[in-house]
């Protein structure tokens, strides 16, 4: 074999190796593509999860509170909480109590608009998890005197309440 003739066989060799490493390394970024989805799709639902838990906890522990049962089921029984004027039910005692409570509901419902718009949570549980809840529960906080949030959530319950009030409709 001539010299020119080793170094086509060298040229040909080489575009087989260039051309292998290339599927090779498709093969691994489609691979690595699917254990990212799959790693985001795990994370999402475990912060699903602790969401979840996380107000499943509060929902039972208000339930067993000796302080905060009692004034629930009281505003239940006077209209809460679609009819805002079930607050007037309340002594101040249990109005500070339930405000307590209240404030710690929006901080929840706050956190939870965050992830929403940080694309942690997908639309349809924006739609009809959160922005549900907080159409309702907003003119309670509004009569409470609750304004302790981040600017983005209280202009999104100002943009719901305006929407709401255009349809008349509860989403």
């Amino acid at each position: 074999m001539t010299i020119i003739e080793l170094g086509a066989l060298g040229e040909l060799v080489g575009a087989v190796a260039v051309v292998a490493t290339l599927v090779y390394l498709a093969a691994q970024i489609r691979h690595n593509t699917r254990v990212m989805e799959e790693n985001e799709r795990l994370a999402l639902a475990q912060t699903y999860q602790m969401r979840a838990d996380s107000l499943q906890t509060m929902l039972v522990q208000a339930a067993d509170s000796t302080h905060i049962a009692p004034i629930i089921t009281k505003l239940i029984d006077a209209g809460y909480p679609e009819d805002v004027d079930s607050l007037d039910a309340l002594d101040d005692t249990e109005r500070g109590r339930f405000r307590q409570w209240h404030i710690a509901q929006l901080t929840h419902w706050d956190n939870m608009y965050f992830q929403y718009e940080q694309g942690f949570l997908d639309e349809e549980y924006y739609a009809h998890s959160i922005r549900a809840r907080v159409v309702r529960l907003a003119p309670i906080w509004r009569a409470l005197g609750i304004t302790g949030m981040r600017d983005s959530f209280a202009q999104e319950i100002e943009r719901l309440a305006a929407a709401d009030r255009s349809t008349g409709t509860d989403r």
